[in-house]
């Protein structure tokens, strides 16, 4: 099967770019709201003024018959965090992600509601990110999107362990691939962009799989109840090209 081969930047400002996003407040909503994201820190520039910005409305993609995911999940989530804007799982060792050659460890998950990405205009009660970086500080995220439906068992078991306070972390050790979050059919979409948070850092790798996952409105609610809505809205796809 053909694929595409897509440039990946070197993330030489991540780190300091974390840091700027710690020390700067910013919200989902009001004044330091996505639409003043780029106003509230020079380190937040891209928010503003970048070409390649996620998420985005996945609209007539190109289709270039790309393989599946190679994913290899076989360690175990370590912890989740209420940082105040999303619960994300922090993962351990021995859960990757293998993309153009090239091995991607998975550093975290985490959620967002409503969806981030639509697809042909849809959006969806839930999407889960997959954060990976490779060895040269490269990042790619997987987004498993999902509709209102039949309850998720892996979106309970991070729900029961959920830390109902900003800024409290609790032990979460199960096997990644047992929350059965990532659907077995890894087909998926493919572009360039960034990350959907500040400092909105570009050069990211997505994948949007196309498979759509289920949870339930009871499941949706408690999230937003513990995080409120955390969901940074379409952004223009400036000439970008999107790969199926």
């Amino acid at each position: 099967m053909r694929q595409i081969a897509f440039p990946l930047l070197v993330l030489v400002v991540f780190a300091g770019n974390a840091l700027a996003e710690q020390e700067v407040h910013w919200t989902y909503s009001g004044k330091h709201g996505p639409e003043h994201w780029g106003e509230l820190s020079e380190a937040f520039v891209a928010c503003r003024e970048g070409k390649s910005q996620s998420p985005i409305d996945i609209v007539d993609p190109i289709d270039t018959d790309l393989v599946p995911i190679a994913l290899a999940y076989r360690g175990s989530t370590t912890a989740i965090v209420n940082n105040g804007h999303t619960l994300q799982i922090n993962a351990g060792p021995d859960n990757s992600l293998d993309l153009d050659g090239q091995t991607f460890e998975l550093l975290q998950f985490h959620l967002h509601s409503p969806s981030e990405h639509r697809i042909q205009g849809e959006s969806f009660a839930l999407e889960a990110h997959f954060v990976h970086k490779n060895d040269r500080g490269e990042l790619a995220v997987v987004a498993v999107l999902f509709r209102e439906g039949a309850p998720s068992d892996g979106i309970a078991t991070i729900e029961a362990s959920a830390p109902a306070k900003v800024g409290m972390s609790k032990a979460l050790e199960t096997l990644t691939a047992s929350l059965e979050i990532m659907p077995e059919n890894t087909a998926h979409y493919r572009y360039s962009g960034s990350l959907t948070t500040p400092p909105c850092t570009e050069g990211v790798t997505w994948l949007v799989v196309e498979a759509i996952g289920s949870v339930s409105k009871e499941q949706v609610e408690k999230f937003v109840a513990i995080i409120g809505e955390d969901a940074r809205g379409p952004q223009p796809l400036n000439g970008r090209r999107v790969v199926h």
